[in-house]
């Protein structure tokens, strides 16, 4: 079975390219992979499809919206790991391509 890889973004167009080019467009043509590129603008409630907000308490910047992502997820009905994507996250190790090698199913925010 093909590993589905959902991708939550508000830019989907930009997928278009890297998903469609070398290893990754080899590896879906190969069966081995599918991707699933989601945009959260479609799960915003306002005419604007807002999916940022000032920070509570205010100051500079801005700050992601939570409903939009719960949403997304709760419509891909997933049961897999949930990877979010973060400038101050941990670095990507060999450990962690090993255990996500034994998934069936994972989604990225």
């Amino acid at each position: 079975m093909p590993l589905r890889i959902n991708v939550v973004t508000i830019f989907p167009e930009f997928f278009a390219a890297p998903l469609g080019l070398s290893i990754p467009s080899r590896a879906a043509a190969a069966g081995a992979v599918s991707y699933n590129v989601i945009d959260l603008r479609d799960f915003t409630h306002d005419r604007h499809r807002t999916v940022d907000d000032a920070p509570y308490g205010g100051g500079a910047g801005m700050v992601m919206k939570p409903d939009p992502f719960f949403e997304a997820v709760e419509h891909l009905g997933a049961k897999a790991p949930i990877v979010l994507l973060s400038a101050r996250g941990r670095v990507f190790a060999h450990a962690d391509a090993e255990r996500f090698a034994a998934v069936e199913e994972i989604t990225l925010l």
